[in-house]
């Protein structure tokens, strides 16, 4: 059964937990980036396409969990619209240290930039949870040399920006329970790590699919179209399948990153592939 939502459609309750969408802005991704499309679908992301930058926030009455920490200030240079929470700011202390828990879902920039500043944990009270494998994978000394020359400045920006809070870690592997009705949910192929998170209350359900979709412009249509920073591609679409093909038969309430939309919605099938339905 679907959760209840807010009229705004950015905030939804399930049973005593509260889920809120928290925007980090939003980044303009070149076509470029996409494969295995058609023309008529290269054409519809040409020359760039806009990607959200979706955070959410977990409320349990006992705890606050972020669901990953946006891109701080390390993809301005490039990305000037992303950023947007600002969590390096000063006068957002209090609101930092409240935070109980953070899950990553994965280690690219985007999703953990706004973890620490000059060195430093953002978040000194949090408890961060991550898969192991995707831990192993990015902080892997070797990688640096080891990754496609033209990626090595992202796993070093990646390495650099995992020192800061190596004391905060409760590693995972696979399908973990987190108490409170939220379950971090095995969904490898954008990284090898990759995670989703389930939350259900009072048989009510919804997902979090962080990267599973990266284009609402392409992948709902089309489930195989492939995207650049995808580690492995056809694992990436196999979760991405397998997922869809979950939501839409239970009708799942869900959310994504790189949404054109903070809001949550439904899948509906549509042909061969689905159709994403704003609540």
């Amino acid at each position: 059964m679907p959760g209840t939502l807010e009229k705004s459609g950015t905030r939804l309750a399930l049973g005593d937990l509260t889920l809120t969408a928290l925007s980090d802005g939003y980044l303009d991704i070149p076509a470029a980036y996409f494969s295995n499309v058609t023309p008529t679908e290269q054409q519809a992301v040409s020359p760039s396409t806009r990607f959200g930058a979706n955070t959410w926030l977990i409320e349990t009455g006992t705890r606050k969990i972020l669901v990953d920490a946006g891109s701080g200030d390390c993809l301005k240079e490039r990305f000037p619209a992303s950023g947007a929470l600002t969590w390096q700011a000063p006068e957002k202390a209090t609101e930092r240290a409240a935070v109980t828990d953070i899950v990553i879902t994965h280690m690219h920039a985007d999703h953990i930039g706004g973890l620490s500043v000059n060195g430093n944990s953002l978040f000194p009270n949090a408890v961060i949870h991550l898969q192991a494998t995707e831990w192993d994978f990015w902080t892997d000394e070797a990688l640096l040399t080891t990754a496609p020359e033209d990626k090595r400045p992202m796993v070093g920006l990646i390495q650099a920006l995992a020192k800061p809070i190596g004391n905060q870690l409760r590693l995972h592997r696979g399908d973990t329970d987190l108490g409170n009705g939220i379950t971090l949910i095995s969904a490898p192929g954008h990284t090898p790590g990759h995670q989703a998170v389930h939350l259900s209350a009072d048989s009510r359900e919804m997902i979090l699919l962080a990267d599973v979709v990266v284009s609402d412009a392409l992948q709902f249509a089309n489930p195989e179209v492939r995207y650049a920073l995808d580690s492995d591609p056809v694992l990436a679409v196999e979760t991405r399948k397998t997922l869809f093909d979950r939501l839409s038969a239970d009708r799942i309430p869900f959310a994504a990153t790189h949404l054109s939309t903070e809001r949550f919605g439904y899948l509906d099938t549509r042909g061969n592939g689905f159709a994403f339905v704003e609540v």
